[in-house]
């Protein structure tokens, strides 16, 4: 459930451990003092080595590191490059390779945009096993004021059309992605807590899972499915987003296009949040 190749950052080397040390050392305001004087810090966490940043963290090999949101013209590039491949009329399986061999993970953490949670910590999973039937393209995990909820994502074809019925119905390959999702709310209602071995595997091992990854709790899932491009949602606009609104309504299935996560990927630049 690595999400970056090479390093493990479970672990820190003994130069990332001593560099990490320094930067705690100079957070200090009053060095020299001792009591209360003592513990008053500046806080100079984008100085911590890379390292150190996803060490600190639940799941350290599924951080989304914040840091990387002020590299500004990183993401433009990411934008341009998954765009110019959504042009080419790629495959799903096409898509998420070119997503996780390049690891364009902030793509998929565009997704925080759409819930007020992910802004305290953001987490990403891919290819999330939660029984030996039912795999998630995605499951993003944010922390909020309100705890920790998790977003589960199935990605269909950007390149078929969603619709038929000149865009008064969903197609199969929308309909798939929506059975899909349903198939897993049905699971997890009755078995969340089996996911705990996995989140147990992935977490840093001096710290406890929270109870939001052992109680099932429905209010805290989130499910969207991803499917064709805004050309095809444009064909017949209001009944599109009617069918949007409706599903999302009655199933909580957020129905968004690849043109949205380019819109939400570009709309990182800026940010120092998810």
């Amino acid at each position: 459930m690595k999400l970056y190749k090479g390093k493990d950052y479970r672990f820190l080397n003994k130069a990332d451990k001593l560099e990490y040390e320094r930067v705690r050392e100079s957070e200090k305001v009053h060095p020299k003092a001792s009591g209360i004087l003592s513990s008053i810090r500046t806080k100079k966490f984008n100085e911590y080595p890379k390292a150190a940043r996803h060490n600190i963290h639940l799941f350290p090999n599924n951080y989304l590191d914040i840091v990387g949101l002020g590299k500004h013209d990183n993401i433009q590039l990411m934008h341009d490059n998954f765009k110019s491949l959504l042009d080419k009329n790629p495959t799903e399986q096409e898509t998420l390779n070119f997503i996780n061999e390049n690891e364009y993970y902030f793509i998929i953490a565009s997704l925080f945009s759409h819930y007020n949670f992910g802004h305290h910590e953001a987490y990403l999973f891919k290819e999330f096993q939660l029984n030996t039937t039912y795999r998630t393209d995605y499951l993003l995990v944010g922390k909020g004021s309100g705890g920790y909820q998790f977003v589960f994502i199935e990605l269909e074809s950007p390149s078929n059309n969603p619709f038929k019925q000149n865009g008064t119905e969903l197609s199969q390959y929308y309909q798939n992605g929506i059975n899909q999702v349903k198939n897993w709310e049905r699971f997890l209602q009755q078995q969340f807590p089996s996911l705990q071995p996995k989140f147990n595997e992935a977490r840093k091992r001096d710290k406890n899972l929270p109870s939001e990854f052992i109680n099932s709790d429905y209010t805290r899932r989130h499910y969207v499915v991803i499917a064709g491009r805004r050309e095809h949602y444009e064909q017949n606009h209001d009944a599109t987003y009617a069918i949007r609104r409706y599903e999302e309504q009655t199933s909580r299935i957020k129905l968004l296009h690849y043109d949205n996560l380019l819109d939400l990927t570009k709309g990182l630049i800026g940010k120092i949040t998810f």
